[in-house]
């Protein structure tokens, strides 16, 4: 749902379509209904867990404000970032959730292996918030969130490789991985790119 709002807010921004803009706020109206049936005081958030690419659920739905100008969008979007960001960010740096039993209402947070995708989620993320409020907080966290790539992590290593150009593909909790993927080295750039705009 959320990859298919931020989507059709690109489409319909270019190319106004009625029918396709009810679609969008249906989405976007799915997207907070999630919201209401899971979030709680401690929890605010659209699922039970946090898993992958979790900064586009919010993202979407600052899309979906920017689109529709409904209040209740940015406010969902916002709430759900902050949260996100009040778990990701320890020690003074970016620290996704790690794909090795991510990290569930229930349960404890899974801190390994780390992604290049969800920081470069989290950038992009970042500056649609920024963009979307003007408010400099998210401006400041997107540049230290891509300070991951950069070795602002828990091992201070360089997840960007400046030799080949490519990217590892992830953190471990002692090591990284040395294999250079092309999701790793896309994310990368996506983040860069994001990043350069401003």
């Amino acid at each position: 749902t959320a990859f298919s709002l931020i989507g059709l807010s690109y489409y319909t921004k270019t190319k106004p379509n009625s029918r396709l803009a009810k679609l969008l706020q249906k989405l976007a109206e799915q997207q907070i209904s999630q919201y209401v049936e899971n979030a709680k005081k401690d929890w605010l958030w659209f699922e039970d867990s946090l898993t992958y690419s979790n900064s586009k659920l919010p993202e979407s739905l600052f899309f979906a404000y920017l689109a529709t100008k409904k209040k209740s969008y940015l406010a969902v979007a916002e709430k759900s970032l902050n949260f996100l960001i009040d778990t990701a960010f320890e020690k003074g740096y970016f620290s996704p959730i790690g794909q090795n039993g991510w990290y569930s209402r229930s349960g404890k947070r899974a801190h390994f292996d780390q992604q290049p995708e969800d920081a470069s989620s989290m950038v992009q993320t970042l500056l649609v918030a920024y963009q979307t409020t003007g408010k400099v907080r998210y401006r400041k966290l997107a540049f230290d969130t891509f300070q991951w790539f950069l070795g602002k992590n828990h091992l201070n290593q360089m997840v960007y490789d400046e030799s080949t150009g490519g990217c590892y593909d992830g953190l471990g909790q002692q090591t990284l991985n040395l294999n250079q993927g092309a999701e790793s080295t896309i994310s990368y750039l996506l983040a860069r790119l994001a990043i350069e705009e401003l």
